[in-house]
This record gives C-alpha cells, structure tokens and sequence, in this order.
C-alpha cells in the first residue's frame, strides 16, 4: 500500500500555541492519503514576526533546528523523504521559504503566496486584512511584484494589479491576536474588512497565520456594508495548493 502524502506545517515563530491552535482548525482537510504535521520553531526564534527584522531573525533561527528535526524524521524502512510539501505559515514573503528551497526536494510555499494564488481563482475584487501598520505598504508591494513574477515595466514593477484593492490593518501583532479580549479583536477585523468592502474588495484574504478561525470577524465586518464575501485563509489554501501539486507531479 503506497504511503500517504505528508504536508509539514512549518510556524516560523516560537510561539507554540499559535502552532497548536491552527491543528483543530485543519483537521477537515486530513484523509487516509493526506497526512498534516506540525512544526514550531525554536525558542531562539521571536514569539511574533512583525517586521522584517524578525522575519530575517525567525528563517536563521529557524532553519539548522528545521534541517535537525527533518534528519530524524524520515519515514522508518524508506528511501522516501516523509514529507512531501512544506507551508510556511507565516504571512509575508518569509526568507524561509528561499533557504528551505535549497535545502529540500519538494515543493516549498508560504501561506502569503498561496492566498494570493486562490484570490486570483476566485476572479474578483480582493482585499488584504493584515496585524500591525508595518505590513501594510509591504504587502501593497509584494503583492503586484509576486503577480507580475518579477516582471517590470519601464524599469519599475506597477504599483497597482487589477482587482487588488489595498491592505487594512487590525493594529494587532499576531500575538495580540490571541492575547487581546476577542470582542476587541473581532471589532478591529471587521473595521478593516468594512473599509476594504466599501473600496470593493468582493474576496478579503486573512493576512495572518493567527487569523485562521476569524472567519466570522470577517464576515460581519462585509455585513455591515451591506455585502457578503469570500473568505481566505492561507494555510488552508496552502494545505489544498500543496497536495495537488503533489499529485498532480505524480501523473
């Protein structure tokens, strides 16, 4: 009987409640020949990622204890690596996700690029709910720039893509996210995603591996606008984008 596949979710901070509360909410997309693993980076690693220095911190952290733990993890009796696929669940254009690449045989994706790649599916209108005002100009620019696939135009990459309405943020780190009173953190994404809404975003992306779950918040947020939309979470996205890419490599 061939082996399930096995999808490593990697959370690139040190916090491991954020790791264990992300388990339950995947567990509808587990089946006999899909396996979800889960990893934490170690203490070394920040508690949160907020901007670019503790992104740069977390992937250096993060990879010799990630190589380390995938030595000891390879399926007992098999030549085949255990894993099949990596997410890197944290949402920003993580240097993990680079260095990791070079390191592994098989398909490495972050949960920024992977709802990014679902909006894009779903052909409408999209909008980024994000934490802390930091990523708000970051994800404005990676996100056209991961669109257009590097490309320029007159030396520069467009600073707009069609149906890509902005970025709002929630003013929360992702471990305010958890830690803050849930009535204050369901008023701050649905204030976010109403503004995003009223500027025409018909898809809100959830820019937070932490976020998973708020799904509601969201929801409540378009209402109040008069409007329903399309949730996405980007760690489900990338759980469903990875096993059929693996999959599909196997035809």
């Amino acid at each position: 009987m061939p082996l399930p596949e096995s999808i490593l979710i990697i959370n690139p901070n040190s916090s491991s409640s954020m790791t264990a509360a992300l388990e339950p909410l995947l567990a509808d997309l587990k089946h006999p020949n899909l396996e979800l693993t889960y990893y934490t980076a170690p203490s070394t690693s920040p508690a949160s990622i907020n901007d670019a220095e503790t992104s740069a911190l977390s992937a250096s952290e993060a990879l010799p204890d990630l190589l380390r733990y995938l030595k000891t993890s390879n399926r007992e009796n098999s030549r085949k690596p255990r894993f099949s696929a990596y997410l890197i669940a944290c949402y920003s254009n993580h240097p993990l996700t680079y260095t990791l690449r070079e390191k592994v045989d098989a398909p490495v994706l972050n949960i920024f690029h992977a709802s990014i790649l679902q909006a894009r599916l779903l052909a409408r209108p999209f909008g980024i709910v994000t934490t802390g005002s930091y990523w708000v100009p970051v994800f404005e620019k990676a996100t056209p720039e991961f669109l257009m696939g590097g490309h320029t135009k007159n030396g520069e990459v467009a600073s707009r893509i069609e149906d890509f309405v902005g970025v709002r943020s929630t003013g929360l780190t992702a471990v305010e996210l958890h830690s803050t009173p849930q009535e204050e953190v369901h008023r701050r994404v649905s204030e976010a995603t109403a503004d995003l809404v009223g500027n025409g975003a018909e898809v809100i992306l959830m820019g937070c591996a932490g976020m998973s779950g708020m799904e509601e918040a969201v929801r409540a947020g378009a209402r109040s606008r008069g409007k329903e939309v399309s949730v996405v979470d980007g760690v489900r996205a990338g759980v469903v984008l990875l096993e059929g890419l693996v999959r599909a490599q196997k035809l």
